[in-house]
């Protein structure tokens, strides 16, 4: 019976459970976060993965400093570090990036914070712009610009007083696009908007272009998607709960842990045998319904000892014929006649009739009660 109550449940939990299975193997590694290499979502970054890939370009996604600082050092031929959201870098963090010697750091969409750690001084100002899809056009020298054509730039952040003149020029704003050019062949570059490098439109105007061309100049790209669990976010001056605590907290822990012990152990009560105790008095059944019928008579409610002799008929009589205890006189004299007894009106008079009148007729219901059990007992 539990095992059949519990088959409901289990069937939905069930159903639940595969449908979850079901719909994380149809969309796993389809979403993820602004920019993700492995996501196919609107916004993130798969589609340009895979265009790299297809021009050779190997695709390294990173997800800690540590982590894209070593795929740097390793890279042969040099390669091209993009942070997708430096924002969310410590200085720390910032400045392990600045020393990882990468042959070209993209910068995408940075904060006044970033761009100092990163670019220094040369990078200038910057402002943020009001979110709108703005197509600009190059109107700069810069090859790689003017071989992309227009792109979607304008809807980020503008650099403002660069050490260099930038490309995709917003009217009195600034530059959506910034390079700047380090020791050696190593460059960096400021980028104000992450929506050209986006799965949607990645194929408007020159989004495509201009991006393989921001990233495709070396043999690697370590693709950095900041992380808050990497480890080198904690602040430097980040304490542990513990470490802020006393030193000797953990023996004031350990002996009131032991004080508790023992003051438990004062207090409880030893367990021993279960003690039989014998009852004061003992009531006889027969004498509890004497007593019961004498407080009846003297109370002259013959109607109510009437009702009490009928419920307790009824009840034997409905179990005797396989009914619920419960079940109405009716039904108990429909069954009684169904299997040969008295007529069911004779039954129902009995069972539901008239109320005695006085103690005599009391005594006469309770006679018609016990021969109506008596033949009931026969069938």
């Amino acid at each position: 019976m539990k095992l059949r109550a519990w088959r409901r449940p289990l069937a939905a939990l069930g159903v639940l459970l595969l449908g979850s299975l079901l719909t994380a193997i149809a969309l796993g590694g389809s979403s993820g976060g602004t920019l993700d290499p492995d996501s196919a979502s609107a916004d993130g970054g798969r589609a340009l993965a895979a265009l790299l890939q297809d021009h050779g370009v190997a695709v390294v996604p990173v997800r800690t400093t540590a982590d894209a600082a070593s795929a740097v050092q390793t890279a042969s031929g040099g390669a091209t570090l993009m942070i997708t959201d430096p924002g969310l870098l410590s200085p720390g963090q910032l400045d392990t990036l600045a020393a990882a010697s990468a042959a070209r750091l993209v910068v995408v969409q940075p904060d006044s914070l970033s761009m100092r750690r990163l670019a220094g001084d040369a990078a200038g100002l910057w402002r943020a712009q009001d979110g709108q899809n703005r197509l600009l056009d190059p109107q700069c020298p810069d090859p790689d610009a003017l071989a992309a054509g227009n792109a979607d730039i304008g809807d980020g952040d503008t650099f403002t007083d660069t050490a260099v003149p930038g490309c995709y020029r917003l009217p009195g704003e600034g530059y959506a696009l910034v390079t700047l050019t380090g020791s050696g062949s190593a460059d960096t570059v400021l980028v104000g908007s992450r929506t050209l490098f986006r799965n949607d439109r990645l194929a408007d105007h020159g989004n495509a272009a201009l991006a393989l061309r921001l990233l495709g100049k070396h043999p690697t790209v370590v693709w950095y998607l900041p992380d808050s669990a990497d480890p080198a976010a904690a602040p430097e001056d980040h304490k542990s709960f513990t470490a802020v605590l006393p030193a000797g907290w953990r023996w004031g822990a350990l002996t009131l842990v032991l004080a508790i012990a023992l003051l438990a152990l004062w207090q409880a009560r030893r367990l021993g045998p279960v003690v039989v105790e014998r009852m004061p008095v003992a009531v006889r059944a027969a004498e509890t319904v004497e007593g019961r019928a004498r407080l009846y008579e003297r109370g002259r409610v013959t109607d109510r000892a009437a009702a009490a002799l009928r419920e307790a008929t009824r009840a034997r009589l409905a179990g005797r014929l396989g009914l619920p205890r419960t079940a109405a006189a009716d039904d108990v004299a429909s069954a009684i006649a169904a299997r040969g007894g008295r007529p069911a009106s004779e039954t129902l008079a009995v069972l539901a009739g008239l109320v005695p009148a006085d103690d005599a007729a009391l005594v006469g219901l309770a006679s018609a009660l016990d021969r109506l059990e008596a033949e009931v007992g026969r069938l």
